[in-house]
């Protein structure tokens, strides 16, 4: 049995049910897979749903999701999602069949699923890893355990943290500033970064920026929004606007100044933010999916993670998913060179990727939740 609800249906009961099951499971710990994440995204968007599973009587999972016009399911937040698939209650692991008739759905497209997802990641059809940080016992003990080319690299940060303060002033660092005015300035860093690389993505007035604008407000004791920034003298010269439970810190939208690009600002927040973890309760850094120098360098463990769609047998949605998946499979095996990758980012572009459309803005205020 199964309920499929609107968030604004969403009882008190259901939500404490739901944190239980994210503080019985550490793969649960990330904030993703909290429900105030849903919520803030439910906030801004119409078009989210949460499947409310049930066996026996008793609710054992929760699937927050967007419905779409074609009748299938993307992960909640789609592109702003690192971790995605069902809360469900300690040792129960729900069934493709399950999951899609809970969600009402002929497919349930996914690109950051963990592979412990084992019965619903059987059709992925690429594999990545989100890098981790190990904090639980302190940031001495995290370097312990790192070899010759950490301590080349911290050497390297040192040189660059003294030349910094050298040439622009003293670097002072702030766990979190919640202030209206760091944010923006935050924003405005990103975006040039962003356009830098040649991205078209601009975080700005559409529904992610509204997304960001409603979690920075999250204050709670199990989910947080954390404004981190690193100022030399008075200048911003990095910052990172993350999400948090109790114990992970999430490595989301980090920033930082092109100006003082050669003092490596970004990687000097980096390890300031290691060092004050375990003050403020967090036990894991999760930088998200992807193998960036920095990632690779702090990391000393991963999630491992994979793309692809749960799809209903013999429906529409499978046969178009099993069908773009071979057409691209071809194409990978062609001479493309650096164009190799665009069949794959085609197809998920216009079938199978989890980004969400865009959608006029709900009458609503940014509020704390």
């Amino acid at each position: 049995m199964s309920a499929l609800l609107h968030p604004g249906d969403l009882t008190p009961d259901l939500i404490e049910r739901w944190r239980g099951f994210c503080l019985a499971d550490p793969l649960y710990h990330s904030p993703f897979y909290a429900p105030e994440f849903t919520q803030a995204v439910a906030h801004v968007r119409d078009d989210v749903r949460i499947a409310v599973f049930e066996r026996a009587g008793d609710v054992v999972g929760f699937l927050p999701f967007h419905l779409t016009r074609s009748g299938t399911a993307k992960p909640i937040g789609g592109q702003l999602n690192d971790y995605q698939g069902p809360v469900t209650a300690p040792h129960t692991r729900l069934t493709p069949g399950e999951l899609l008739n809970g969600a009402q759905v002929s497919s349930y497209d996914y690109n950051h699923l963990p592979t412990s997802f084992t019965a619903l990641a059987q059709d992925a059809h690429s594999f990545s890893a989100s890098p981790q940080m190990d904090l639980s016992q302190g940031y001495e003990a995290f370097v312990g355990r790192k070899d010759s080319k950490w301590t080349k690299a911290k050497r390297e940060i040192r040189r660059r943290y003294r030349k910094t303060e050298k040439d622009i002033g003293p670097i002072r660092f702030t766990f979190h500033d919640p202030s209206d005015t760091i944010f923006a300035e935050h924003i405005e860093m990103k975006n040039a970064l962003l356009k830098r690389v040649g991205s078209h993505l601009q975080i700005g007035d559409d529904w992610l920026g509204q997304v960001l604008d409603v979690l920075r407000y999250s204050e709670g004791p199990g989910f947080a929004s954390v404004m981190t920034t690193l100022h030399a003298g008075d200048k911003l010269i990095a910052a990172h606007f993350g999400i948090r439970t109790a114990d992970v810190w999430h490595w989301w939208f980090p920033s930082y100044d092109l100006a003082a690009y050669k003092l490596g600002p970004g990687i000097n927040l980096v390890d300031q933010c290691a060092q004050a973890a375990r003050d403020h309760g967090i036990d894991t850094i999760d930088f998200g999916r992807g193998d960036g120098a920095f990632k690779l360098l702090f990391a000393d463990r991963q999630v491992d993670l994979c793309e692809g769609a749960v799809a209903r047998p013999g429906s529409l949605a499978k046969f178009v998913r099993q069908g773009t998946q071979s057409l691209v499979s071809a194409a990978e095996r062609l001479p493309l060179g650096r164009y190799s990758s665009y069949p794959r980012r085609a197809a998920a572009k216009f079938v199978t990727g989890v980004a969400l459309p865009g959608m006029a803005a709900k009458e609503t205020e940014s509020r704390a939740l």
